[in-house]
């Protein structure tokens, strides 16, 4: 026979085990934050998804390349709406700055300095 322990230890699941070794390797929050990539379409929904589209996460900053200056414009305004939505059930990996760039066919950058606060 084995000797190994047979005590009432439970098994652990999976999730819990890459939560606890991206926590001990300290890129649980980075992680966290990068969903919000995958996650983008479900969270400030298809209509705001088909002209705006997230490019990366940077620390806690998400750029954003928006389809037009109106658009870009428009999004700037909701940005406390849509920061809330994005952090919604995070206790770690919140986003704490938006930031929206000009997306002239794939090749997104800040159009001017009034978004980089």
């Amino acid at each position: 026979m084995s000797d190994r322990n047979t005590t009432d230890a439970r098994p652990e699941t999976l999730g819990s085990l890459v939560q606890t070794t991206l926590a001990r390797l300290g890129i649980g929050a980075r992680v966290e934050r990068a969903r919000v990539m995958a996650d983008w379409e479900d969270l400030v929904g298809p209509h705001i998804a088909e002209v705006a589209r997230p490019v990366r996460v940077r620390g806690g900053t998400l750029f954003v390349a928006v389809e037009s200056a109106a658009w870009r414009n428009e999004l700037s305004l909701m940005r406390p709406q849509l920061m809330r939505k994005l952090n919604a059930g995070r206790s770690e990996g919140r986003i704490e700055r938006i930031l929206f760039l000009q997306d002239d066919g794939g090749n997104a950058e800040a159009t001017d300095g009034a978004d980089k606060r």
